[in-house]
């Protein structure tokens, strides 16, 4: 692991452990569908976006998606997130990162008020430069415009950039955007085949250990 200059951070089950918020997403969204949620299903929707989870079980029919945006956005809206804590080596890589100089940010398909109460509540939210949320591009991770737009707050080459997220749709959207990607996956939850990214780690520690 090498280190940059600059590191933007996906939130979900990178920086905080949401778990919590998005079973509560899938438990309430996909029995809309017809689906009953299971432990499995949270692996299969890992990283997805709402409209790649629709899809993933109801393929091109758009005829339920209506009622299942409605049911998804529901629990979003909701308080269902409150509470969720940061992974346990979050602060010490967030302040050893600041320490040695490095700039960070946070890209998230998160909302960003959602973002700034939960790093308030732990005392993080002095940590990052910038936040860009969900509502502030159009169009969402796998698509790099939310990755520009963070990168767009700094000064920092590509090439001294990296993106740290959970997910084949974060390692997409570093490509896209022309950055280096680190993959954490702490369950084993990813079929890390057929990811491209730069690196995989088990843990943000591994970030620090040049």
């Amino acid at each position: 692991m090498r280190e940059y200059a600059l590191y933007l951070f996906d939130f979900d089950n990178t920086l905080f452990d949401t778990r919590c918020g998005i079973e509560a997403i899938l438990r309430e969204a996909l029995p809309v569908l017809g689906v009953d949620y299971n432990p499995a299903r949270f692996d299969e929707c890992l990283g997805l976006t709402m409209e790649q989870v629709y899809r993933r079980y109801m393929g091109p029919d758009s005829s339920r998606f209506a009622d299942f945006e409605e049911a998804f956005m529901n629990v979003v809206r909701s308080d269902a997130y409150l509470g969720a804590p940061p992974f346990p080596e979050t602060a010490r890589v967030l302040e050893s990162l600041k320490d040695r100089g490095s700039r960070i940010g946070v890209v998230s398909g998160k909302k960003r008020y959602k973002i700034e109460n939960l790093l308030r509540s732990q005392g993080l939210d002095g940590y990052p430069e910038t936040i860009v949320g969900f509502d502030e591009t159009p169009l969402h991770k796998p698509n790099p415009d939310p990755l520009l737009l963070g990168m767009s707050h700094f000064d920092v080459p590509k090439e001294d950039t990296v993106y740290v997220g959970d997910s084949p749709n974060d390692a997409l959207a570093a490509k896209a955007a022309g950055v280096d990607c680190v993959i954490v996956d702490r369950h084993n939850q990813l079929s890390v085949e057929g990811i491209e990214c730069t690196c995989q780690v088990d843990s943000l520690d591994e970030l620090i250990l040049w």
